[in-house]
């Protein structure tokens, strides 16, 4: 509707269909008059008509009745405006929005400045619904002191010169003529009105008459952009004059009260809001339709409420056209009414209501666009479920925090064993366990005795035991002849990243020696920094060595029931793992997952372990470094003739003799041919018979050969995999023989052994090369490496390895290089070296919590140098197995 800026004056009191008007009370400040942006488009106005001339002239009802028999969606404005926009020839005029207000003596100082008649705006289009809220938009300006309104307003004003109260009418006074109306107040907004949103819309009546009254009255209700009160129109031509006298202000004569605006506030600011919260109704077909007027939401009507920013845009759009008619014009302050064309009105709006019934739920779930508080709603609520979820995990499920001991002053943490309680120490990350008795003590009438474990209360200790340090090895003789150590020593260390109680980690089971004599555990000693890294608890046992642990005697075969000897090391291991089993789910292992980890001697006896009868169920795999492949093969009785030689050297007739002497005696007695060897080439004159041969089959923890038993397939429960490294029998004394070795050296070396008697020399340096590192490799070849390939193609459930990453000044790969980089102690230089240390991690620490090789590379042989992969080459062990040095000559610890 095409409509100016209005006044921010008014006339102090409206009129409503009464014979004498009320006279218009002027403001204290005068006349303002303001160009607004719509003037500039107009002619220059007529002269304002006398609103005498135009009060209760019946045609302006007839003019909005005309437009809505017409079918057109229209806005109502007040009747108050009948008062200053008709004559009395029924022609309507436009009142301008910068009329000039009354002055004191009920004048104005200026004719209007836009007459309705010969003034025609610019044409625009406004959407169906869209209002003029009068001086809502115009709050920075003088707001006058009278009504600025007029009837079908939102809000009541009171008015009057005597400021008086305006009664707020009901639906049930507005049929009742000659009473008197009650008015409201309310400041600004006093004269305007809300009306009820849930009132049924009236129907359709004829264009004249009762009709067109009833048409006018419900066109009202539709096209008000402001909601009225809850009352329905009047449906005949009295009522609706009597609803035109709702506005009437009170007799010059009476004093209304005064009372507090009613919500005038609260609703003005219920329209802009409800403005930008577009909503979408779908009609109900056969009925009337469930929409709110207020936000243009009629079949007919499909825009919202629009803003005065909006009115004066759309006066810019050449494309519409809104013409003044003096018959169609009903507004005062600025107001005017915006007639569309019939037909053009029609078909949007069947156009409209086809698409809304056409829309599918997706598309209207699309079309919605949420607000900042449906936004806030949402939130809210996946907030509140996801709380729920989380409680109910909690409660249901259970905590994720482990189960663990308390740790102590931060270092000091207790467990319990079977025999009392133990107290560790925090070490590097872990704690440690050092020291745990898990045997009975092997001295005095149990020395040369099978280990005991400990069942009696006797043998255990009182309160908590501190074992926070190492206690002594069992006695063993070093390479360089040093004797150290102690009897009573069946101790173990235990190394736990955590102790815990749920979510046990694999164990790994260390047995170390470098031979038989002595020098255990050796390099074999567990890591706390990667006990913590890889989360596995390491467990090293010490166990008898030497002729202590070793020895096979007639005489202390006699003293025993069953009548035995020999293997009392590997008894000491039996109950080691009986031991582990029992107790390690006190410090956070699992039973189920033990790996027996095995390097050089500790490796040979791992290997009898993994072949007795006597360890069923106490371990699941074996990893086996740089072992013997030769075991023995000679019965108890054989064996103890051999070791007569003993009893002779220690000057003993019994076995009463025996366990009288002291523990450095005893070592003393050990023949030089006993001790410790060092690996070579076989000599020409090597008797491979004269060899000592440390473990017997006793008959008790060894009923038969190794041999016969992976040919058996018996323990194929045990998962195994053996390997050594490519210069295996790199030592120092070897390595020392010569200042420097040279090829000629080299060549005359091996022509001095087995491989030259046999005429093998040119084609074994053909194959090694004439250096020191050829050299050990043939060594390593012949003595172990090959030896254990030919004991792997016998066990089913076996992997074999070689490490063949170099390292040092002298560029090999020694004896414990695989041993030092899974424990973490093996120091890389190169970028070659970082890969390896990281490949046989992976290998190792992936078998021992799966139990099992990488699917790539099982059932294959590994040559692991930067990488593990299944490229070993067997044609050094063939040519050596087909000349009959393997593994005749293979080494015996």
């Amino acid at each position: 509707m095409g409509e100016t800026d209005e006044k921010e004056t008014a006339p102090a009191a409206t009129t409503n269909d009464t014979t004498e008007p009320e006279t218009p009370q002027p403001t204290a400040d005068g006349p303002e008059v303001e160009a607004k942006e719509t003037e500039k488009l107009l002619p220059e106005p007529e002269p304002k008509r006398s609103p005498v001339a135009q009060a209760g002239n019946p045609q302006s009802k007839a003019a909005s009745s005309e437009n809505v028999a017409n079918g057109e969606e229209i806005i109502n404005i007040p009747e108050e405006a009948l008062a200053d926009g008709a004559d009395k020839d029924g022609k309507k005029e436009v009142a301008a929005a910068t009329e000039q207000e009354p002055t004191e003596t009920g004048k104005p100082d200026k004719p209007n400045k836009v007459q309705a008649e010969e003034r025609e705006v610019k044409p625009k289009k406004v959407p169906a619904g869209a209002f003029k809220l009068p001086g809502f938009f115009n709050k920075n300006k003088d707001k006058p002191k009278e009504a600025d309104g007029a009837d079908n307003e939102l809000l009541e004003k009171h008015g009057g010169e005597n400021g008086g109260e305006a009664k707020e009418k009901t639906a049930a006074e507005e049929g009742k003529p000659g009473e008197e109306k009650p008015k409201r107040t309310g400041g600004f907004f006093a004269n305007l009105k809300l009306r009820n949103p849930f009132a049924k819309k009236p129907a359709a009546a004829d264009a004249t008459g009762e009709g067109a009254a009833d048409k006018e009255a419900g066109e009202e209700e539709e096209k008000d952009e402001v909601t009225a009160e809850a009352t329905d129109k009047p449906a005949d031509a009295e009522a609706a004059g009597d609803a035109a006298e709702e506005k009437k202000p009170a007799a010059e004569g009476d004093e209304p009260e005064v009372q507090a605006p009613k919500k005038g506030l609260l609703e003005a600011l219920r329209v802009p809001l409800a403005s930008i919260i577009p909503k979408r109704f779908k009609p109900v077909p056969g009925g009337e339709p469930d929409d709110d007027i207020e936000l243009g939401k009629t079949p007919k009507n499909r825009a919202g409420l629009a803003s005065m920013e909006t009115l004066d845009d759309s006066l810019k759009d050449a494309d519409t056209k809104d013409t003044v008619d003096a018959k169609g014009a009903n507004g005062t302050d600025g107001e005017a009414l915006v007639k569309p064309d019939d037909k053009e009105a029609k078909d949007k709006a069947a156009e409209a209501e086809e698409d809304a019934q056409e829309r599918s739920l997706l598309q209207r779930v699309q079309s919605y666009r949420c607000s900042v508080d449906d936004i806030a709603i949402i939130a809210g609520v996946v907030i509140f479920l996801i709380l729920v979820a989380l409680i109910i995990a909690f409660t249901f499920v259970g905590k994720s925090e482990p189960i663990t001991a308390p740790v102590r002053d931060g270092k000091y943490i207790e467990t319990v064993t079977n025999c009392g309680r133990v107290e560790g120490i925090l070490e590097d990350g872990s704690f440690a366990f050092r020291g745990i008795p898990y045997a009975v003590s092997p001295v005095g009438p149990n020395r040369w005795k099978a280990a005991q474990p400990i069942e009696s209360i006797e043998n255990c200790w009182n309160g908590t035991l501190k074992a926070h340090n190492s206690t002594p090895v069992c006695w063993q003789i070093y390479a360089d002849g040093k004797v150290d150590g102690a009897e009573d020593c069946l101790t173990l260390d235990v190394i736990t990243p955590h102790v815990r109680y749920d979510n046990p980690l694999p164990v790994v089971v260390l047995v170390g020696a470098e031979s038989f004599t002595g020098d255990s555990p050796g390099k074999l000693r567990p890591s706390t920094r990667y006990a913590r890294a890889r989360d596995v608890i390491f467990v090293r046992p010490n166990f008898r060595l030497n002729v202590f642990g070793f020895l096979a005697l007639e005489q202390l075969t006699k003293s025993t029931h069953p009548p035995t000897s020999g293997n009392y090391g590997l008894t000491d291991l039996i109950v080691a793992l009986k031991w582990i089993q029992l107790n390690i789910p006190h410090f956070g292992g699992d039973p189920k997952s033990v790996t027996l980890f095995g390097h050089r001697a500790g490796g040979t006896i791992v290997t009898a372990l993994a072949s007795s009868n006597k360890t069923s169920k106490l371990f699941a795999r074996t990893w086996i470094s740089s072992g013997a492949a030769i075991f023995p093969g000679n019965p108890l009785a054989e064996s103890e003739k051999e070791n007569a030689l003993y009893m002779s050297k220690i000057r003993c007739e019994d076995s009463n003799c025996l366990m009288e002497k002291e523990d450095e005696e005893i070592l003393d007695a050990v023949p030089d041919v006993w001790r410790r060897t060092f690996p070579d080439l076989p000599a020409a004159d090597e008797n491979a018979t004269a060899r000592h041969e440390w473990l017997v089959l006793d008959g008790n923890i060894m009923q038969q050969h190794p041999a016969d038993v992976w040919s058996a397939d018996v323990s194929n429960s045990v998962r195994y995999v053996i390997g050594s490294t490519t210069h295996e029998a790199h030592n120092t004394k070897l390595h020392l023989k010569y200042t420097e070795w040279t090829p000629e050296l080299v060549t005359r070396h091996v022509n001095e052994s087995v491989v030259g008697r046999l005429g093998l020399t040119e084609e074994a340096l053909r194959r090694y090369n004439a250096t020191y590192q050829g050299l050990v490799a043939m060594v390593s070849d012949i003595r172990t490496i090959c030896p254990l390939l030919t004991i792997t193609q016998k066990l089913q459930s076996s992997q074999f390895y070689v490490v063949s990453q170099t390292g040092g000044e002298l560029g090999i790969a020694d004896v414990d290089s695989d041993v030092q980089a899974i424990l973490g102690r093996y120091e890389p230089k190169t970028p070659e070296q970082r890969r390896y240390v990281s490949a046989i991690q992976q290998l190792f620490y992936h078998y021992v919590s799966h139990g099992e090789i990488k699917h790539e590379l099982r059932k294959k042989l590994l040559d692991i140098g930067q990488d593990a992969l299944p490229t070993y080459n067997t044609d050094n062990c063939l040519f050596w197995i087909k000349n009959d040095v393997v593994p005749r000559y293979a080494r015996l610890d």
